[in-house]
């Protein structure tokens, strides 16, 4: 079995395979990957290229469908009028790892702060009130599994 995240070498057959006019089910057959997982990937992670020449305020309708980027378009290197979105392999990993990183790090809480937040998830909590409520109303600036108490 495939690991669940999509590594470097899987966003570039991805990009190669856009190039080569493959369907998002044949990248995916090649990935052990669901099409939906292709297709989800190229439009989270496309990137639009500014041209200096955009005669047309609309979107490319080729850009509505699949591979929803302009890859493989016949006119990407000309002037179409459109403004161009692009799938580029080592863009999207920087990206992915970028937000990994940033899911993994703690809230950044100085000792007051700390004590402060302490003093309301407490004091809440003693009048019954559920942790996500609390959170919300208070506008605490940390997840329900940040402050949960380790078992």
């Amino acid at each position: 079995m495939k690991n669940k995240h999509l590594t470097l070498s899987d966003r570039n057959d991805i990009q190669i395979g856009i190039e080569q006019l493959k369907t998002f089910s044949a990248i995916a057959t090649k990935l052990g990957k669901d099409p939906s997982t292709i297709s989800k990937e190229v439009r989270r992670n496309r990137v639009v290229k500014e041209n200096s020449v955009t005669s047309n305020c609309e979107a490319c309708p080729l850009l509505k469908k699949a591979p929803y980027v302009c890859n493989a378009c016949p006119k990407k290197r000309s002037n179409c009028g459109y403004q161009k979105q692009f799938y580029y392999a080592k863009r999207a990993q920087l990206d992915y790892e970028a937000k990994l990183s940033e899911s993994r790090t703690g809230v950044a809480l100085n000792k007051e702060e700390f004590y402060r937040m302490d003093e309301i998830v407490s004091a809440a909590i003693q009048k019954g009130q559920h942790l996500n409520h609390i959170i919300a109303s208070n506008e605490l600036s940390a997840s329900r599994a940040s402050i949960l108490p380790i078992p």
